[in-house]
């Protein structure tokens, strides 16, 4: 548990730091648009790659907390009533 808690911790500390360079580059290239021309597709790249991150720790998330989440038909029937 404690090292998976110090990956999650490294893990958040990546993702300031990561919202930090791009506000900071996104600062630079609006005074630079040449610039923004040239690192167009490796931007786009980046980008790729931290969707595809996202969604799986989205999905890991929502694996890890389904068997603890009660969505059957039966727990909605009897939560608002037989309809």
């Amino acid at each position: 548990m404690r090292r998976t808690r110090k990956h999650l911790e490294e893990m958040a500390q990546a993702a300031r730091a990561l919202a930090l360079y791009a506000e900071d580059l996104h600062a630079f290239l609006s005074e630079h648009p040449l610039e923004a021309e040239r690192v167009a597709r490796e931007v786009e790249e980046a980008v790729g790659v931290l969707r595809d991150l996202v969604s799986r720790l989205y999905a890991l998330e929502a694996r890890l907390k389904a068997p603890y989440e009660d969505n059957s038909a039966a727990a909605l029937r009897e939560l608002f009533g037989e309809v």
